[in-house]
């Protein structure tokens, strides 16, 4: 039987073999980081300086090199995690209520589990970051509970002790002073780290989140996404059990924002050390492809969307729903698609919302635009995004 490592580096070879090497770069860092062997990061930490100076195009000895390291990474035993299928986190209907704005967040509920991510998305000032206060500590619900269960931390352990193994990486990311690798490893001292132990674990997360030209960097020097990178660097040190992540995306380019989540989806799965993640953005149709869950939140109030990869995705037909961007008018859209079961439409952000009556398919609807020959600039499925809720 083939076990989770074989398939692994089978993968990253796949993906050094077909030039993918970026992802293969990173891919090959996962498997490294998850050894926790210090030996190995020893041997990574060597393969990036050649890396670097090379920057991949000698394919011969690339090929040489990941080879060897890959061949390494083989010997390791194989890890298996005995950890129960249990919630890291569990929310049970919480609530709060600011009585400046009288703003009212209510009745979320959640369990987060390991290796989870769950998307958290909302027009500002709907309670994204709120939600995500309350999971972290700093709010008290009003109403509801909230509960963790934590490797080796009683459920009646201080929330101090609790605290240790969450993650908050706010929008507004603090100021630090200093080269970036003297404050990771300042971090990682505080964490328990020493010596050799201290620089290696260091070296690995700067390499995982592509820190390494700027090790010697203070604040200024750094771009705003770069500036995210080194939070979540630091934040990978402290080995968190959850991470709350309010807009991390939002000073990312596309390609930027592409990578950083699925970086999260990585090391969310990490079998030693696997997270549990609750992220808030704007970015929608992004987030929902790397989530299992995602909790819209309009005025404070949750509708939950679970994706196709939920263990809680029910396997029940949906209503057809499309966002269609066309020059032709409401009322021409109305007359073209009444046939194919258009029941309502709204318009919303320049993109118009077609909802459709229960057991019309796409191809009906692609039939008719086709036939009647309407302009469209961009359509998609939102049948099962959380998009659908966002009706002007």
């Amino acid at each position: 039987m083939t076990t989770y490592k074989a398939t692994r580096l089978a993968e990253i070879k796949t993906y050094f073999d077909n030039g993918d090497i970026h992802v293969g770069y990173r891919r090959l860092l996962d498997a490294a980081l998850e050894t926790q062997d210090m030996e190995i990061y020893a041997h990574t930490l060597a393969f990036c300086d050649w890396y670097d100076d090379h920057s991949g195009q000698d394919r011969a000895t690339l090929t040489e090199r990941v080879d060897a390291l890959i061949g390494q990474l083989d010997k390791i035993p194989e890890y298996t995690d005995l950890t129960p299928d249990t919630p890291r986190l569990k929310a049970a209907a919480i609530s709060k209520t600011y009585q400046r704005g009288a703003f009212n967040l209510s009745a979320v509920d959640m369990d987060l589990y390991p290796a989870q991510i769950i998307g958290l998305v909302g027009e500002n000032g709907n309670g994204k970051t709120t939600l995500l206060r309350l999971l972290y500590g700093e709010l008290l619900p009003d109403k509801g509970q909230i509960s963790y269960h934590l490797n080796n931390v009683s459920p009646t352990a201080s929330f101090y002790d609790i605290k240790t193994r969450l993650a908050f990486i706010p929008q507004r990311l603090p100021v630090w002073y200093g080269p970036l690798m003297d404050n990771l490893q300042f971090a990682s001292t505080h964490y328990g780290r020493k010596g050799k132990e201290n620089y290696l674990w260091t070296e690995m997360i700067i390499a995982r989140m592509s820190l390494r030209p700027f090790r010697s960097y203070t604040w200024n020097r750094i771009s705003s996404g770069y500036k995210m990178r080194f939070e979540l660097a630091r934040t990978l040190l402290k080995k968190p059990e959850v991470l709350l992540l309010d807009e991390p995306l939002a000073n990312l380019d596309v390609l930027a924002q592409q990578v950083i989540l699925e970086d999260l989806k990585f090391l969310a799965g990490s079998q030693r050390m696997p997270l549990g993640i609750v992220l808030s953005s704007q970015q929608l149709y992004e987030v929902e492809k790397v989530s299992e869950q995602v909790i819209f939140l309009k005025q404070g109030k949750p509708r939950y969307q679970h994706t196709d990869r939920s263990r809680q995705a029910a396997s029940v037909a949906k209503p057809l729903v499309l966002e269609l961007e066309t020059t032709a008018s409401r009322e021409t859209l109305q007359q073209v698609l009444e046939r194919a079961g258009l029941q309502r439409i709204s318009f919303n952000g320049g993109i118009y919302l077609l909802y459709f009556a229960e057991g019309t398919e796409i191809p009906a609807v692609l039939q008719r635009l086709g036939e009647t020959g309407l302009p469209v600039k961009y359509f998609r499925d939102i049948s099962s995004s959380s998009r659908r809720f966002f009706d002007a």
